[in-house]
This record gives structure tokens, C-alpha cells and sequence, in this order.
């Protein structure tokens, strides 16, 4: 009998793009994307955009009261996902802060929160006690005054794990810039690197077999290989969407 899914959500980061005689593509943006480690029980060693799976923390009702900004068209599109669609976007943000250490917060519904020479020992801190469990993202939000920035991130469809498979997601993907107020910090347990490339850099990566991606990351790098610019790629961040039942990829 098939494993129920877990459901997870995924942060597809986008940054401009730094023009290059080498660059062999006209795309004006790149994606990030961070490398499992070798010993991780799921998907070792492939490359795969930041995030995780549901945690209780995240559909609370303290959590969603400190969420702003989600699109609520799409709100109804994934009522069948879960219960509290709106925790989507938590478990996005949260997975991201974790793995990553950028966070999508604001204290004022327009900027996302700078992390600096001031304050950034206090949130690597924070990004460390989240990975043991000592605190929740949301205690760490109401500690500083802060809200998840939905709005921050565009909704990019959802992928299902196949039925064949022991271990199984049904996974949100999200596009979110990158703040440039803030630096990547990894979660050095789980992943080893993390790499900027233009979607047909990676895909060519891929075909080289100089990395391992599967379905959900293969087919999100070939819809953004569409796009010019990141204004692109948000506007028509719906464009092509639907519920997809992922096959076996190799």
C-alpha cells in the first residue's frame, strides 16, 4: 500500500544575474540550489532548492496569526493540500530560515527584515536553536516583532512523490528574490554546498552528469529556462500550473 505523502513546501531563491562572456544562455537571472549530503537518508548527494517537510508548529494558530500577505486566490486552489492552507507558507519560510539562514520576515509589511553586522549573530543563534528544537520560528518571529512575509513569495505549483516510492512529499514550490540585505548561512549537518546558476546552467550540469536532480527540480529549471528575467518568471508564475503526480525520474 503507498505511503500517505508528507506534506513540505520548497523555496526556489532568484537573484540577478551578473552579466558574463562565459554565460552561454541570454537568462538575467539565476536560481540557487544547495547539495544534500552524502549520508542523508532522502535524496543523498542530489541538488535540490531549500526546504522540508510539515512540522506541528507551523499550522498553529499563533503562527498563522503572525502571517501577512498571502495571495488568497491561490489560497483556495490548495484548500485539498491541507486543512490551514495559509501554513504553507510558514513551513516555506521556516524551511528556508533553517536551511539557509535568509529570512523572510518583516516588522512593517513592506521590507524584508536586514540581517547585518548588528544583528546577524543573534539570527545565526536563532537559525542554530531552530535546527536542535530549542525554539520554534515562531517564538523566534514574536521575540523580534516580526510576521512571515508571504508576499514575498509567488506560488509555483505542487508535485507529488510517485506512489512507488518509500519515502513520499506532496510538495508546494515557491519563488521568493533574494534580499540582498542578507547572507546564506548552511545548515552544515544536512547540506554540503550551495550554487547559483542560470536553470540551463543546472540542466546542463544534469545532462553532463556532473549533478543529481530529480523530477520536481527537473521540471521546475525547465519552466524557468522560459524566462528572461526575474519579473518574468513571477508574472507568470501560474502559467503552466496544475497538479502534477511526479513519475519515476532518472
Amino acid at each position: 500500500m503507498p505511503v500517505e505523502p508528507k506534506i513540505a513546501a520548497t523555496v526556489v531563491l532568484l537573484r540577478e544575474r551578473v552579466p558574463d562572456l562565459e554565460f552561454d544562455d541570454d537568462c538575467e537571472f539565476e536560481v540557487f540550489m544547495v547539495k544534500r549530503h552524502e549520508k542523508a537518508r532522502f535524496m543523498n548527494a542530489h541538488h535540490v532548492f531549500p526546504g522540508g517537510g510539515i512540522e506541528a508548529q507551523d499550522m498553529t494558530l499563533d503562527s498563522r496569526a503572525r502571517l501577512i500577505g498571502p495571495d488568497h486566490e491561490i489560497l483556495s486552489t490548495v484548500k485539498e493540500v491541507c486543512d490551514e492552507p495559509s501554513g504553507l507558507w510558514i513551513i516555506a519560510i521556516r524551511e528556508l530560515f533553517e536551511e539557509t539562514g535568509i529570512l523572510i520576515a518583516t516588522k512593517d509589511r513592506e521590507q524584508v527584515i536586514e540581517i547585518n553586522r548588528e544583528n546577524g549573530t543573534k539570527f545565526k543563534n536563532y537559525q542554530e536553536a531552530l535546527q536542535k528544537d530549542r525554539e520554534t520560528m515562531t517564538s523566534i518571529l514574536t521575540k523580534e516583532n516580526l510576521y512571515y512575509a508571504a508576499n514575498y513569495l509567488k506560488y509555483f505549483g505542487r508535485l507529488i512523490t510517485p506512489k512507488s516510492s518509500p519515502i513520499r512529499f506532496d510538495t508546494q514550490f515557491f519563488l521568493c528574490k533574494f534580499p540582498q540585505n542578507q547572507n546564506i548561512n548552511l545548515f552544515r549537518d544536512e547540506l554540503t554546498e550551495g550554487l547559483w546558476g542560470s536553470p540551463r546552467f543546472f540542466l546542463k550540469l544534469f545532462r553532463k552528469k556532473k549533478i543529481k536532480i530529480i523530477f520536481p527540480q527537473y521540471t521546475t529549471l525547465n519552466r524557468l529556462k522560459r524566462f528572461k528575467t526575474i519579473q518574468k518568471a513571477f508574472s507568470n508564475s501560474r502559467n503552466g500550473f496544475k497538479i502534477v503526480q511526479v513519475k519515476d525520474f532518472r
